[in-house]
């Protein structure tokens, strides 16, 4: 390349960065540059044409704007996406890609964002789409156990998502449960978690998943809490016994809302349930027909505001409504 094009496309290539990467105005870059808006324009222009900036439109799913609705008005929340389609055997991946689209609409300047655990929201935050905002904070919501793998560690998950966002990072080093309530108290005060359990009240957003409790019969369970090991069989039973049927982060539900084993919450390190209740944004995200008795229990709690889901799974949750009605 000639010494003359080399340098206009050195300038092209910044105002372009400026621009796509930095998103300042083309009046903003050009009262930078000492040159016209109208020269930076032909600059971007030049950039696309030579190829030194290459758009990419993403591939997001369709939705079923009715399925929304019905859910929206059934639940009484305040927003519901379903990636539409009849096949659920993909739910996930669709799921992610939709709810990645939505997240990153929602998150804003300034904001606290908290993340629990889970393959689902794990799939989300590699579909977010990158940006640095030191503005914004990333807080783990839960403890962690020795038995879950890297993919669906808590800590791993908020690590991730600081790094996709560029925020800070508040981390909970810490196990899942304890056995006393009086170490939970302990613990949270220490130096090392106190900082991050702070942040618990100052959220602005929640993003979580929605555990399903097998039933007895059933092997293993979709729930990070159950996979995680902390709880051992015979307090698995004791929460089917009460009826529970999902989970929030740690928090164990019944197919009506209801929040069964407080006494599990007292031991347990991580965000609260009346702390989730004053979190202006809490989006839960949740695929599969399986879970559907678990999501209808979810919305019932009233603390989901916003659900990502799919089409089958939508639908099944309807009828999960439906039947108890």
């Amino acid at each position: 390349m000639a010494p003359g094009r080399e340098v206009r496309a050195a300038a092209a290539s910044e105002v372009a960065r400026l621009f796509f990467d930095r998103q300042l105005s083309k009046v903003e870059i050009g009262s930078r540059l000492g040159i016209s808006r109208f020269r930076v324009a032909r600059l971007i222009e030049q950039a696309l044409d030579a190829e030194l900036v290459r758009i990419e439109f993403r591939d997001i799913p369709e939705v079923d704007r009715a399925l929304a609705r019905a859910i929206e008005e059934r639940f009484a929340i305040d927003m519901c996406v379903v990636a539409g389609g009849d096949d659920a055997s993909n739910g996930i991946s669709r799921v992610a890609r939709l709810a990645a689209s939505v997240i990153d609409e929602l998150i804003g300047r300034d904001d606290v964002v908290g993340i629990a655990w889970g393959s689902t929201l794990a799939a989300v935050v590699r579909e977010l789409p990158s940006r640095s905002d030191p503005s914004l904070a990333v807080v783990q919501l839960a403890g962690s156990s020795v038995s879950l793998d890297r993919r669906r560690d808590p800590g791993e998950l908020a690590r991730s998502l600081a790094d996709r966002l560029g925020a800070r990072h508040h981390p909970l080093h810490a196990p899942a449960f304890v056995d006393d309530p009086a170490v939970r108290e302990a613990l949270v005060a220490s130096p090392d978690l106190a900082a991050t359990v702070a942040a618990f009240d100052r959220l602005s957003l929640a993003l979580v998943g929605i555990g399903a409790m097998p039933s007895e019969s059933a092997a293993g369970g979709e729930s990070s809490l159950l996979r995680s090991g902390v709880l051992a069989d015979v307090q698995i039973a004791r929460l089917r016994g009460l009826g529970a049927v999902g989970d929030l982060v740690v928090h164990t539900f019944d197919r009506n809302g209801r929040w069964v084993a407080p006494d599990l919450a007292d031991r347990a390190i991580a965000v609260s349930v009346d702390q989730l209740r004053k979190v202006p944004r809490v989006v839960a995200v949740a695929a599969g027909p399986a879970k559907a008795t678990a999501i209808h229990g979810a919305l019932a709690t009233e603390l989901v505001r916003v659900l990502v889901t799919d089409a089958p799974t939508a639908a099944a949750v309807l009828d999960v409504a439906t039947a108890e009605r």
